[in-house]
């Protein structure tokens, strides 16, 4: 086996697609164009994952105690700067949702789901070494 074709750091700073789930029924969550709704991310050997760590561990240096909430805040500062990108056919309200992070920090604020998936993804491996 040669391992150069086992890259991860290079693949996770890529991206790869993930599709939305329904959080109950696991069936993929489409659009009104009936296409999967998709997230494009980072992977955890990604360089901006690893900044994003290192900068919550600067911010919480010298705290002596972290709550919840701040663990929350941390994991969705994370997510938000690995997630580099999303399916043109998102709605909030009935009304379209385009990429942005103020979005992307909204949907992972407002959705733990969402969250939840997010982050199981982009810690598998497996979902970026099939892109390279």
């Amino acid at each position: 086996m040669d391992l150069s074709n086992l890259d991860t750091v290079a693949a996770a700073n890529t991206g790869a697609t993930m599709t939305v789930c329904h959080p109950a029924t696991g069936e993929e969550l489409k659009g009104a164009d009936g296409k999967a709704m998709t997230l494009t991310l980072m992977g955890a050997d990604s360089g901006e994952f690893k900044r994003a760590v290192a900068d919550s561990m600067k911010t919480n240096k010298g705290r002596k105690q972290s709550t919840l909430a701040d663990a929350e805040r941390a994991t969705v500062d994370l997510l938000t700067r690995v997630t580099i990108g999303m399916s043109d056919n998102w709605e909030w309200d009935k009304k379209p949702f385009p990429f942005s992070k103020e979005n992307v920090r909204r949907l992972y604020d407002e959705r733990p789901w969402l969250r939840q998936q997010v982050d199981e993804f982009i810690a598998d491996r497996s979902n970026f070494l099939a892109n390279s």
